[in-house]
């Protein structure tokens, strides 16, 4: 994966999670050039959660006090109270708990009647109060502690450390995760052995070697982690926003946060689609029986369009299901992507299927016979914006299905 697929990626989404502080940056620009001659009038509110109803709420209190302080002031209240009824609409939207934001704020120049207004999702100190300039310091603190500082860009492959500075983002460092497979390779090749320990029970090899790139894939991303760790203490990062692959900001998050700083995850695909990934990937996943990963790769709310799909959920639970079903029809069951390809949302795919009928198929009223198959089938998937197989349309053998199981005749001269 390259340096410029990720760090695009992270500069298309970084105006995501820094516009409201670059907008911010400018409102406060904007309010801090104004003068008046009598004065500014400043009003900030700092919504506390949960109350919409019953009795005065604390910051409006606030307010209230300040407006009449300033009212009661013989050479500004005469004009302050007439903006403050000119505004009232404004005022009122100010003060209601249930309108967007829990810090709001809005300036009125006393004699060019010039406004300014903002809401923020941070809550500002309320109180009202006047001046020749506008008071602006709420929103300087605000602004401190919008921007991320860490920006982390993780894919199943490779992470890539930016870091936003006074709206700039710039590159830090990337990480591999490619894990070191080590000398253990060639024990993988032959059949597999019994472990006597549980009976006559037997790990396939590529079960072993799936098992071993795990534990050697964590260990990278464990390495990964700390180095993200030191660079955070390093740069002095209070909070970081990471992007990407779960399975791996989650990692990062969990050491992150422990370290103290604040963070904020966003799951996201950013290896372009990868939707072809996605499909080989679950054919493994059926093929181990590891069915942790379904929801890394299929959503729970699948739309299934093949044939009798409907006898089962099509969810993570159903899907598993289906796949044991057939495992205790076929126990040597093997699937495997002969090829595939995919353009923009869509993949499609030529998949083989091989086992042997030891344990019957009741649903089609087919008793266990021995009958060896192989079969395939293709199946187009719709991929979601995250990669995840979403929607799918499939075409089997069933013919020859039922040919090799005995259920059918086969052609004439077979």
């Amino acid at each position: 994966m390259s340096d410029v697929v990720l760090r695009g990626t992270l500069v298309l989404m970084a105006p995501a999670l820094i516009e409201q502080a670059s907008e911010l940056r400018e409102f406060v620009g904007s309010v801090s050039r104004m003068r008046d001659a009598v004065g500014v009038l400043s009003i900030t509110i700092g919504i506390e959660p949960g109350v919409v109803s019953g009795g005065t709420p604390g910051w409006e209190i606030a307010v209230e006090n300040d407006f009449a302080r300033l009212r009661h002031d013989r050479s500004v209240g005469p004009l302050v109270t007439r903006r403050s009824e000119e505004t009232s609409t404004r005022l009122a939207e100010l003060l209601d708990p249930t309108t967007a934001g829990r810090g709001r704020a809005l300036y009125v120049a006393l004699e060019s009647g010039e406004l300014h207004e903002a809401a923020l999702q941070p809550a500002l100190p309320p109180g009202a109060r006047l001046g020749i300039a506008a008071h602006v310091l709420p929103l300087l603190v605000v602004v401190d502690e919008a921007e991320p500082a860490g920006l982390v860009s993780a894919s199943r492959d490779a992470i890539a450390v930016l870091e936003s500075e006074l709206g700039m983002v710039g590159d830090v460092d990337r990480i591999e995760l490619e894990p070191t497979i080590g000398d253990w390779w060639p024990e993988m090749k032959g059949p597999a052995r019994a472990n006597p320990l549980r009976g006559q029970h037997t790990v396939s090899q590529r079960d072993r070697y799936a098992r071993r790139l795990a534990a050697a894939y964590r260990h990278t991303l464990d390495e990964a982690s700390d180095a993200i760790r030191a660079l955070a203490r390093e740069r002095c990062w209070t909070r970081a926003v990471l992007a990407g692959d779960p399975r791996t900001i989650d990692v990062l998050d969990e050491v992150l946060r422990a370290d103290g700083v604040v963070t904020t995850t966003i799951a996201a695909n950013l290896e372009g689609l990868r939707a072809e990934d996605a499909v080989r990937r679950l054919e493994d996943a059926y093929n181990s029986r590891d069915y942790s990963v379904l929801p890394d790769l299929i959503r729970d709310d699948l739309v299934a369009h093949t044939a009798g799909s409907d006898q089962a959920p099509q969810n993570h639970a159903g899907l598993q299901m289906i796949n044991e079903n057939a495992y205790t029809a076929f126990p040597d069951k093997v699937t495997e992507i002969v090829e595939a390809f995919g353009e923009g949302d869509r993949v499609v795919a030529r998949v083989r299927n091989t086992g042997t009928n030891t344990g019957g198929l009741p649903w089609f009223g087919i008793a266990a016979n021995d009958g060896k198959v192989d079969v395939e089938w293709i199946q187009i998937s719709r991929h979601d914006e995250a990669g995840k197989i979403a929607e799918t349309w499939s075409q089997m053998e069933v013919a020859k299905l039922m040919q090799q199981l005995g259920a059918m005749p086969g052609p004439e001269g077979m």
